[in-house]
């Protein structure tokens, strides 16, 4: 074959490569305005997590508000279940210009998520201490974990409210709203930590304080701008609250798996902390500081990934299904790039971040650098399944989230770090979360297989009456 023909099939690969994957100027430029708000938003709540750990770790009550953070994350995942259906149901109903229905589904999001967030309180209040020794045995850390959660639970209440607006306003594109917003609840949270923590001398209570008080101030304003600005899923409480069957039915019918899911995939995550706490105060010290700057770098996925959702969620709420599957390919391509480009930067800025805390043993030092490395590797395989997972939500292709998100966690990740620090005995926290990563690895296999096969591309409108 002559160079000059190798030179053609190789110009058509091209223009075929670039015509499935590379989408338009504009194409980005609205890619832009939804995830860098939202991604802003991400990264100022990872600082502001960053900085709070920072105050923990000044007081030496790492690993004790660590531990209580479990029941802070078993919350989430049910909180995080609701959020996701109803925004899922939101974007395509703005698409479809359905004012009367985006009221009806704000309240819906207001109603499961109080109902959830009230269950979680009782449970704290109730089995805290026995809950929270399941997960890390030690006496000492235990009493200031029960000193932080007690407080701290009861921030689940306006976080669930506020879970409502943010989904709302994103699904209609007004990211910006959301960023003001945390940036006000995140500078109030630091400043709130600080008094109470340094100022009024109150420990891990002071922490939990901060974190509340910022919460109902984040509420307080979401609800004075929404009605001031007359947002137009804000309607009378009849409106909102009064919800007939044939509205819910098709929209829980949908949410339920993501509930499920996040719930499971929220316990799980508190089970791999409970393997990782057989290996030692030292290990789970430094997988809690690693985990805190890989969450940092999570901003780009969960706000790129949350953009990718809302604006295929519109799409196909306009009836626009092919460009939506043309659109999720753009994204997909889009995605791997940024996560090539997140990956190098972790590497190169994971001394530089680790040295913003001040860590004094050099054992806990090496442990969370070896970690942060492996995060690194995580963060590649994170991106391509969340915008695929954020790509298959935003059509209602639910169940199938249950097998491919915890599923596999329960099946492979999981079972993969008991066996590796009880029965391999391995010792060091930097090898078991290595080979724990076998688990993102068949996930974005198993995933790319169901993204490929379109079968999310629907209509969701058509469901509800």
């Amino acid at each position: 074959m002559s160079i000059k023909v190798l030179n053609r099939l190789g110009g058509v690969a091209m223009h075929l490569f670039i015509s499935k994957y590379i989408g338009s100027k504009d194409f980005y430029r609205k890619t832009l305005v939804v995830a860098l708000p939202l991604a802003l938003q991400l990264l100022l709540a990872s600082c502001m997590s960053i900085v709070d750990m920072m105050m923990v770790a000044s007081i030496d009550m790492v690993s004790a508000v660590g531990n209580a953070s479990q029941m802070l994350i078993l919350n989430d995942g049910i909180s995080w279940g609701i959020v996701s259906g109803i925004a899922m149901f939101a974007a395509q109903f703005n698409g479809g210009k359905q004012a009367n229905n985006l009221k009806k589904t704000f309240g819906l999001g207001i109603m499961m998520g109080l109902i959830a967030s009230s269950f979680w309180v009782i449970i704290a209040w109730l089995f805290g201490s026995d809950i929270l020794y399941f997960y890390l045995p030690d006496q000492e850390v235990l009493v200031h974990s029960v000193s932080y959660l007690n407080i701290a639970i009861l921030s689940t209440l306006p976080f669930a409210i506020n879970n409502s607006f943010t989904a709302l306003f994103r699904s209609m594109h007004q990211t910006k709203i959301t960023l003001y917003i945390s940036i006000v609840g995140a500078i109030s949270n630091v400043l709130l930590n600080s008094l109470f923590i340094f100022g009024l001398n109150m420990g891990v209570a002071g922490a939990a304080l901060g974190t509340l008080l910022s919460q109902m101030l984040v509420l307080l304003i979401y609800v004075i701008y929404s009605v001031k600005s007359k947002q137009i899923f804000i309607g009378t409480m009849s409106e909102m609250f009064k919800l007939d069957n044939k509205f819910v039915k098709p929209i829980i019918k949908k949410m339920t798996p993501l509930m499920i899911n996040e719930t499971f995939f929220g316990f799980g995550m508190t089970l791999f902390v409970k393997a990782f706490g057989a290996l030692g105060t030292d290990g789970m010290d430094a997988y809690y500081i690693a985990n805190q700057i890989f969450n940092l770098f999570l901003f780009v996925v969960h706000g790129y990934g949350g953009a990718v959702s809302i604006l295929i969620g519109t799409r196909l709420g306009q009836g626009r299904l092919e460009l939506a599957r043309e659109e999720s390919n753009y994204q997909l391509f889009l995605g791997a790039c940024l996560a090539c480009l997140m990956i190098v930067i972790m590497v190169v800025l994971a001394k530089p971040l680790l040295g913003l805390f001040f860590i004094t043993d050099i054992a806990v030092y090496n442990l969370a650098l070896g970690c942060l490395y492996v995060l690194g590797i995580k963060v590649l395989f994170r991106m391509f399944n969340y915008i695929m997972f954020s790509t298959l939500n935003a059509g209602g292709d639910s169940k199938i989230l249950n097998i491919l998100d915890s599923g596999l966690m329960y099946t492979v990740g999981l079972p993969l770090a008991f066996i590796s620090v009880h029965w391999f005995k391995m010792e060091s926290i930097v090898f078991v979360l290595l080979i724990v990563q076998i688990e993102q690895l068949v996930r974005v296999v198993f995933t790319y297989r169901r993204y490929k096969s379109y079968k999310w591309v629907q209509d969701l409108t058509k469901l509800v009456q």
